[in-house]
């Protein structure tokens, strides 16, 4: 049995973490693309608004031209009058002085309207046109900037490895208090099978009246130790007695009012 890895705790907030990144990332990229839909339509209706104001400072520049032809038509009309020097009515010609005078007022008005045709095409035309283009760039710039930024889904969460070092050193220390719990419980349940033993002396009797011996193993003659032995136990306190791995008898001393203990 292995030990849990130490870094599952930090793996499983990783993942989580990726989790609620990729969250993040979907929910800022539906907003995106419903506002760039948004974005993409202002942008049409942009462009038709560019197109009709573009439209209507040329149909005023040829209102202008219109009216100014009009004018110039009824100047021409003026300067056909004057060509007959002969007033019909009076039956007298009129001074040359007087006919150059008209003469000029009319060249005079003509030129008005040309330079009035010629700024309207040039100067006024050119004026409508960088208006009409600084208004749509303005636009455009607030339109881009309703759209925002595309959604990034940034540095993405690193996932720790698999501590395997100290998995290991968890599974040593583990097993190595598993061992020690073992060792401890064991004590518990001690040798006592009168089989094991030789020189076999009762000493005394405990208050709940299990005998008590004092003897020396078979296989270490030079020490002395005192308890009970496990067949008198288990006739009395059956419960007290257990079975060790090599199948002799042992006893629970903590279940009986008698210690193990070495005398010699």
């Amino acid at each position: 049995m292995c030990a849990p890895d130490p870094n599952k705790a930090v793996r499983e907030q990783a993942r989580l973490e990726h989790e609620k990144k990729l969250q993040q990332y979907h929910s800022a990229s539906l907003k995106y693309w419903n506002r760039e839909a948004a974005a993409k339509q202002r942008s049409g209706a942009l462009t038709t608004g560019l197109s009709r104001a573009r439209s209507d400072a040329y149909s005023k520049a040829l209102w202008a031209l219109g009216n100014g032809r009009k004018i110039t038509q009824g100047l021409y009309k003026k300067r056909a009058a004057l060509k007959s020097r002969y007033d019909q009515k009076r039956g007298v010609s009129r001074a040359s002085r007087y006919m150059t005078g008209k003469y000029r007022d009319i060249l005079m008005k003509q030129g008005q309207v040309e330079s009035a045709i010629n700024t309207q095409f040039g100067r006024n035309m050119d004026i409508f046109n960088q208006k009409i283009n600084r208004q749509h760039q303005n636009y455009v710039a607030k339109n881009r900037q309703k759209l925002g930024l595309r959604p990034e889904f940034g540095a993405p969460v690193m996932m720790p490895g698999r501590d395997g070092f100290g998995q290991m050193f968890n599974t040593i220390a583990m097993g190595l208090g598993i061992g020690a719990a073992i060792y401890t419980l064991l004590p518990l349940l001690s040798g006592c099978d009168k089989r094991l033993k030789e020189n076999i002396k009762k000493v005394g009797t405990s208050p709940k009246g299990h005998n008590i011996y004092e003897w020396n193993y078979k296989t270490n003659p030079s020490s002395r130790y005192r308890g009970a032995i496990a067949q008198e136990v288990l006739k009395t306190d059956p419960m007290a007695v257990g079975i060790l791995p090599n199948g002799l008898l042992g006893i629970y001393y903590d279940k009986i009012d008698v210690k193990m203990e070495k005398v010699s």
